[in-house]
């Protein structure tokens, strides 16, 4: 049988909650926690890049397959978009930059917005779809897989693609 942690549906809700987890950190640590403000939001840009890549190169291609919204996809595309802009921003900051929680506080919020939007949204229409969500969350795991033996090759992966 399968577990639930096989589902793509599943595999991306833990990314969010995982992520959140992180932001939670950061924003508990004082201004004074410089080291551990460029961890953890390394951590976070590094999650959300994966998360994004999974997104955009497997759910996406086929939930437009099933859902016919090509809006509904080409919005959170967009999304990915300004995230990675935003990540992108706090890889070139330092924590003591005056800007640099704030950023974070933005992507955060924007972050937020996406995963509720999927999760009320999209998601529910997927798992009433026939899309096969056990082997959708299989690529998943295996892409994770490579893009955790790349490494930082990820880091600098482009992650916007076309929602055609």
């Amino acid at each position: 049988m399968k577990s639930m942690q096989d589902d793509a549906i599943e595999i991306l809700i833990v990314d969010h909650e995982e992520v959140t987890a992180l932001f939670e950190q950061f924003r508990g640590l004082s201004s004074r926690s410089t080291e551990s403000k460029k961890r953890i939001a390394t951590d976070i840009c590094d999650a959300l890049t994966v998360h994004a890549l999974l997104e955009q190169e497997i759910l996406y291609p086929a939930a437009m397959s099933v859902l016919k919204d090509g809006e509904m996809i080409a919005q959170a595309i967009v999304e990915h978009s300004s995230a990675r802009e935003l990540i992108d921003r706090i890889r070139a900051m330092e924590p003591e930059s005056e800007l640099y929680d704030a950023t974070v506080k933005v992507l955060w919020d924007q972050v937020t917005r996406h995963a509720r939007e999927e999760e009320e949204k999209m998601f529910p229409r997927l798992r009433k779809s026939k899309l096969d969500l056990v082997a959708l969350g299989a690529r998943m795991t295996a892409y994770r897989q490579t893009l955790d033996v790349a490494g930082t090759q990820c880091k600098n992966t482009d992650i916007s693609i076309s929602p055609t």
